[in-house]
């Protein structure tokens, strides 16, 4: 197991602890009716790790980086998170992400590092990298990482209020 996917692994194993101690009722409540509820939140994070469980392992066999993007917040509609159960989210969210770590932990260090200016993520990652900037498969790797952890807080800056 590399660097990259002891991180994920870690961020799963303290965060899952902790969404456990949400109730159904603190996970459906949204702080204004235009915005995410927790449950709606770790939805967008479950199509995150669809998405990008593509893109780390098409990623491995392109000469480029570049890769679709998808609408998140029709992806979160369409999939009524919101009626969902809180628990079945937790695991979906824990069974992808371990799937994710596995997938990370065997990618070739070369092929993590490997560089290319043939890129979109000015378009797809959450830290968006210029098209003048080179890119890697390591780079969109931390970048999802960082992106559940933003919204992670998200949903505990939620339950707090």
């Amino acid at each position: 197991m590399n660097d990259l996917a002891r991180k994920l692994n870690s961020v799963l194993e303290s965060s899952e602890k902790k969404l456990k101690t949400v109730t159904e009722q603190q996970s459906s409540k949204k702080s204004s009716p235009d915005k995410w509820s927790s449950k709606e939140i770790l939805g967008h994070l479950i199509d995150s790790s669809f998405n990008n469980m593509i893109r780390f392992v098409n990623g491995q066999f392109k000469s480029d980086l570049e890769f679709s993007g998808y609408d998140q917040n029709k992806w979160v509609e369409a999939q009524h998170y919101q009626n969902a159960e809180w628990n079945f989210l937790i695991g979906l969210w824990t069974m992808n992400n371990l799937q994710l770590v596995r997938v990370i932990g065997s990618i070739p260090d070369d092929v993590l590092k490997k560089s290319t200016i043939n890129h979109n993520y000015d378009l797809i990652a959450w830290k968006e990298l210029s098209k003048n900037e080179s890119a890697t498969l390591e780079y969109l790797i931390e970048d999802y990482i960082g992106h559940m952890k933003h919204h992670l807080n998200q949903i505990f800056i939620l339950l707090e209020k």
